[in-house]
């Protein structure tokens, strides 16, 4: 690990407790009780995931996590903050809630059978109440760094705050749109009003932007498009075992997902973690001076490996880099 005081990259998002049950044999069913031979209680947060896969990826301190961390009476925050510090992650723009002591972080319930079936429960908290505020004492940090990394873990205003900040300075913004309750109807069209140098979704996320259902090629090349006509200048859409399809406005391409042994793999692995692992990548490829097309090719392999393991794993460029 490089020891760098100087910022490079800046995560926004969220910093969440994650529950993972692993291993399942099947989903209960009403009234049943069914044992797992696996549980973890770890860090999560899509913005906490992507700096810490960040970090180890470039193997460089420089990458600080912008996100609201819920001082709790239970104590949770110690263990967020700890795992920060452990994978070496700058903490000094962490922003401190102590605004309601009874409050808790989000927490993320996810379930996983050995066939490879997931479910997961959502339950948010506090720190998901980040403010332009929050943003604006931030700024000094914006100015020094190479490149935004966003989620939507937070609220839309405050995210369209962030990047009307990135379009003052000339800051490069990437952009994943997860992180919006999927039951609420979310007005993401006041986003499109700022540059937006990459976007990162899946199928499900492309659909939800845009309007269009995701099923190939063609249907994400309509996706695209739609959003490249609204001030985005580059997209990659994630699709399983399906690959990727990225866009830049000279040209399109489907990314074919490495072979693999479906019956090989884990039954503790699962696709947690797998999107946050291709931004990672696209972010640090962004920042090695690698074009989009080349960084989307890097990210979507990086994903595939992501869900090989058992369990979410911060993967090395030289994990990745021999494919």
């Amino acid at each position: 690990m490089t020891t760098n005081n100087a910022p490079i990259a800046a995560v926004i998002g969220a910093i969440n407790i994650d529950i993972l049950v692993q291993g399942l044999p099947h989903f209960a069913q009403p009234g049943e009780q069914v044992n797992g031979p696996q549980v973890q209680l770890r860090p999560g947060g899509k913005a906490r995931n992507i700096a810490s896969m960040l970090t180890h990826y470039l193997e460089n301190d420089g990458v600080s996590l912008v996100a609201k961390l819920v001082l709790d009476t239970k104590g949770l925050y110690h263990v967020l903050r700890q795992s920060l510090e452990v994978d070496s992650i700058d903490t000094k723009n962490l922003i401190l809630d102590s605004s309601d002591l009874d409050a808790l972080p989000t927490l993320s319930i996810f379930l996983n059978t050995r066939d490879h079936q997931s479910a997961s429960y959502y339950l948010p908290g506090n720190n998901e109440n980040m403010s332009p505020a929050d943003l604006d004492s931030r700024r000094s940090l914006f100015e020094q760094i190479s490149v935004l990394v966003m989620t939507l873990e937070i609220p839309i205003p405050t995210a369209c705050h962030a990047l009307q900040m990135a379009q003052e300075i000339g800051l490069k913004v990437m952009l994943d749109p997860g992180g919006q309750p999927p039951e609420k109807t979310v007005d993401f069209s006041p986003l499109f009003e700022y540059p937006i140098y990459a976007l990162k979704a899946n199928a499900a996320e492309a659909e939800r932007l845009t309007g269009i259902p995701v099923s190939d090629f063609q249907s994400a090349q309509q996706a695209a498009h739609l959003l490249m006509e609204k001030n985005v200048e580059n997209v990659l859409i994630t699709h399983g075992k399906h690959g990727g399809y990225a866009f830049i406005p000279q040209e399109s391409r489907h990314i074919r997902v490495s072979e693999f042994d479906e019956d090989a793999i884990s039954p503790l692995a699962d696709a947690t973690g797998c999107g946050d692992q291709v931004m990672a990548v696209l972010a640090g490829e962004y920042l090695w001076d690698k074009d989009f097309m080349t960084s989307a090719e890097v990210g979507i392999e990086a994903g595939t490996l992501q869900y090989k393991q058992p369990g979410l794993v911060d993967l090395s460029w030289e994990d990745i880099y021999p494919f």
